[in-house]
């Protein structure tokens, strides 16, 4: 008898840390952190996103202090295509044993506008290259890339892995799309991109119409395999996919399969919950807010 073949592994990328953070009325400490990324790696999380310090100086230090105490789980830090912005979360990151720079450019162009096309594509072509100087691990977040033009979209993440991205997250950064919607997306690029063989396709998906969890697992027939999410669903506006949510339903599924201990998710989504019931002051920026 021909052998099964065996699940597909899906990556779990927690990114309470940091998309969670944008939650109005929540802001987490050092401690806060330290504590939670302990509960994390215990539970096998994959990777975990804990700040972007190009924007808040304070996650600077949390990123380094995490990455000190953290041995098996990748540690992810945030940052735009500005130069400074890279080389600061490269100095973070340096006592992590394991390391990931995720680097997010939009990509949502006006019409008849070739000559900021090539601009673009050259601005996501150097930040790339400048990051994998520093870090072998670098994903590439197309933002908005559900409102840009397929042609281009298809050819910014060719440019990306070309460049050096070994994973391309692609969000429906507005929670706008409905399952069939953003699978039909993910397909398209998994389909029309060349070199998409190289990297890793990952999606993070807000809850604005409460199907971010749908979405995500509809993204996996597409090709996805790795989830963004977060513990509680913590994140901006209504929020990201819910941790718990997606890895139970993955654990059911054939023919998939997550290496994450489920035994821990109450103990995570317990913590959470205490660690965010003050009401912090909300960070506002508004284009945070869409990422």
């Amino acid at each position: 008898m021909p052998q099964k073949p065996s699940p597909a592994k899906i990556i779990i990328f927690d990114t309470t840390m940091r998309d969670g953070e944008l939650t109005p009325g929540v802001k987490m400490t050092l401690q806060d952190k330290l504590q939670l990324a302990k509960v994390l790696e215990a539970m096998q999380v994959d990777v975990m996103e804990v700040g972007y310090p190009g924007v808040f100086p304070k996650d600077f230090e949390e990123i380094r202090a995490i990455s000190g105490i953290i041995q098996q789980s990748i540690i992810c830090g945030l940052a735009g295509s500005k130069s400074e912005e890279i080389l600061y979360l490269a100095q973070a990151l340096k006592p992590a044993a394991r390391s990931r720079i995720n680097l997010y450019t939009p990509v949502n162009l006006p019409e008849n506008s070739e000559i900021e096309e090539q601009q673009l594509l050259e601005v996501i072509r150097d930040s790339i290259s400048l990051a994998r100087n520093h870090c072998a691990d670098i994903e590439w977040s197309a933002f908005a890339a559900p409102r840009s033009k397929p042609d281009f979209l298809c050819k910014a993440v060719e440019v990306a892995i070309h460049s050096g991205a070994t994973t391309i997250s692609i969000p429906d950064t507005f929670g706008s799309l409905a399952p069939q919607e953003f699978s039909g997306l993910i397909e398209m690029i998994a389909h029309r991109v060349p070199n998409i063989e190289r990297a890793t396709i990952a999606v993070h998906c807000h809850n604005d119409q409460g199907l971010a969890v749908a979405n995500s697992l509809a993204a996996l027939a597409g090709g996805a395999r790795q989830i963004e999410c977060s513990v509680n669903g913590l994140g901006a506006r209504k929020g990201n996919a819910d941790l718990a949510e997606v890895v139970m339903a993955i654990t059911k599924a054939q023919g998939y399969r997550v290496d994450l201990e489920p035994s821990l998710l109450p103990q995570a989504s317990e913590l959470v919950g205490h660690l965010t019931k003050s009401d912090g002051e909300a960070n506002s920026l508004k284009e945070l807010e869409e990422i």
